[in-house]
């Protein structure tokens, strides 16, 4: 009976916390995957070695160095995925079908039942510090598709592809205001002493004389302009009595661009 008991209620049995202290952990726990224990350690309630040796005791487990105990011949037996999701490394296979297992929380239910299910053996749980299950986790445990293709990985996976496709659709939305903005107002080149703007067969340049250029061809003139105004006002006279020499965007371009020589 004492190895199905919790790890909260062994921990207030012995007195290394409250009730109280366990309801704020159960608390935090809830919704995530972090193992009790190692919040209890994490919020100062207790020591890794207080864990342990509460488990040792009241579990009747012995505490192991993973290293000395590892055997290679186990080494795929669980994906690295598993034992990090638990803080669990398997050791060796031993009679009647079990595999002893290293365990931060010997007492987690939900680990040993899912171990036991994955592997389908009878899972032998020993108390090994969590920094040395991780180590060995690192070191011991090769990567393979089991890692990748899990629902864990799944999830995350998804959750990476929805963020690269959500990028995807921002940048092609600004590709495509770019190419809107490029066609309405054309290219805008800054000089150190001038700006020019540059669209519909047309190129209109501001200096820092205050003097205005027009180059180019307009859509119903029979040739190029090459001319150079002194201000914008002699630029709309001009404008004004060779208006139909130019299209309609022509003119709506060439008003846009003379009352914005900042550039867009």
């Amino acid at each position: 009976m004492a190895a199905k008991q919790r790890l909260g209620e062994l921990l207030v049995e012995a007195n290394l916390i409250t009730e109280t202290d366990l309801g704020k952990a159960l608390r935090l726990q809830v919704g995530g995957n972090r193992r009790l224990g190692y919040l209890l350690i994490k919020m100062g309630f207790i020591s890794e070695d207080q864990l342990h040796s509460v488990l040792s005791r009241q579990l009747d487990l012995e505490i192991v160095d993973v290293a000395s105990e590892f055997s290679p011949t186990v080494k795929k037996v669980l994906p690295k995925y598993l034992c990090k999701k638990y803080s669990v490394i398997p050791l060796m296979t031993g009679e009647n079908n079990t595999l002893k297992v290293a365990m931060v929380d010997p007492s987690d239910s939900e680990a040993v039942s899912d171990i036991e299910k994955y592997t389908g053996k009878i899972i032998q749980p020993v108390l090994a510090p969590k920094s040395d299950i991780e180590s060995n986790i690192r070191s011991r445990i090769p990567w393979s598709f089991r890692d990748i293709f899990n629902s864990q990985a799944s999830l995350r996976l998804t959750a990476a592809a929805t963020a690269i496709a959500l990028l995807m659709v921002i940048f092609t939305a600004m590709q495509f205001y770019q190419d809107r903005k490029r066609m309405e107002y054309g290219n805008v080149t800054v000089f150190p002493h001038s700006i020019t703007y540059a669209n519909h067969e047309l190129i209109l340049g501001f200096n820092d004389q205050n003097k205005v250029s027009l180059f180019g061809h307009g859509s119903y003139s029979s040739g190029y302009y090459s001319v150079t105004f002194n201000d914008t006002k002699s630029l709309k006279k001009f404008l004004n009595s060779k208006k139909d020499d130019f299209s309609a965007i022509q003119l709506k371009w060439l008003s846009w661009a003379m009352t914005n020589p900042q550039g867009i």
